[in-house]
């Protein structure tokens, strides 16, 4: 007998979700809408769960920063005494306060001239001006060296890996690694503005302002401070968060055919714990073997080395 030929087999959520109610006993006649509403809270609290175990492979991606951009501006306003520049994230500068920008293009024009930073977050950047009304047309907004910091998508659960990259043969670029420091070894560094080939980068995990009034969101910065000649890339591997699971129009999980014995156990216990506690006596050692058949392939095929390093010095 011929077997399918075909590897497409992805169920949606709500399939996922049906066989995960008969693992705890429940049939599909049985269900409610509250069944399904709190299968769609469980699913994103279990995928939450599974985002912050480690390297979901699956969601790794690569990001690039080209410390020599000119973002371009979405939105200018004015109050009479401050103007507020918006602009595209993520991987855009985030301009230092008490730095120079240069912005050009935009109408009306009295927006446009050299001025001095005085309010920045990811994405918007403020300076001292009288001018008012919208932005009509868009402009531009420059540097005459790049900065140090850059917005970072804050779906990022952490980077992994880092480098710098120089394009002056673009026939040829050359990459080199760069390390992570920690918040405390980046503030012992006296020159945080010293300019010159990037060695180290410190990722500060901050909350988006989507999320928290007043927060300006997850950001890299870089050491020494990108002179935009030596270097003129940053581009690093990060692992981002697992996807929104919704249980409209058929969506699937975000997430690998080899996954999807995990995902429906670890679903059933959490929908146990509500619905039939009597069965999680049962249903969680089966949903810990089922993780961890899934975790042990997940993993890259490489050797490993262990070899003596000095460790960074902390104050």
């Amino acid at each position: 007998m011929a077997t399918s030929g075909t590897y497409a087999y992805n169920p949606s959520l709500g399939d996922l979700t049906i066989y995960a109610y008969q693992l705890c006993g429940i049939r599909p006649t049985e269900l409610t809408q509250e069944h399904m509403s709190v299968a769609r809270t469980a699913t994103n609290m279990l995928l939450a769960s599974w985002s912050n175990k480690g390297v979901n492979l699956w969601a790794v991606d690569l990001q690039s920063v080209n410390f020599n951009q000119t973002p371009a501006t979405l939105t200018a306003s004015g109050t009479g005494s401050t103007v507020t520049l918006t602009y595209s994230t993520p991987n855009t500068p985030i301009y230092p306060v008490g730095s120079s920008i240069t912005v050009s293009g935009i109408t009306p024009t009295g927006y446009n001239g050299t001025y001095t930073v005085t309010a920045s977050a990811n994405g918007t950047v403020s300076y001292a001006g009288t001018t008012t009304g919208a932005q009509t047309v868009a402009g531009t907004i420059s540097t005459s060296v790049p900065t140090p910091s850059y917005s970072v998508d804050p779906s990022t659960v952490v980077i992994l890996d880092a480098y710098c990259e120089t394009t002056t043969n673009s026939a040829q670029p050359i990459d080199r690694i760069i390390l992570p420091v920690s918040r405390t070894e980046y503030a012992s560094y006296p020159n945080k503005y010293q300019t010159g080939f990037p060695t180290t980068f410190w990722f500060d995990r901050l909350i988006s302002a989507s999320r928290s009034t007043g927060s300006p969101g997850p950001s890299v910065t870089l050491w020494p401070s990108p002179d935009g000649t030596s270097s003129q890339l940053l581009k690093y591997y990060r692992v981002r968060q697992l996807q929104d699971s919704n249980l409209s129009n058929g969506q699937t999980v975000d997430m690998p055919y080899l996954w999807f014995d995990a995902f429906a156990y670890n679903l059933a216990v959490r929908l146990a714990q509500i619905w039939a506690p009597q069965l999680i006596v049962g249903l969680k050692p089966m949903a810990d073997e089922a993780y961890m058949i899934a975790a042990d392939q997940n993993v890259e095929t490489a050797q490993q080395y262990i070899s003596p390093q000095i460790a960074g010095y902390f104050r």
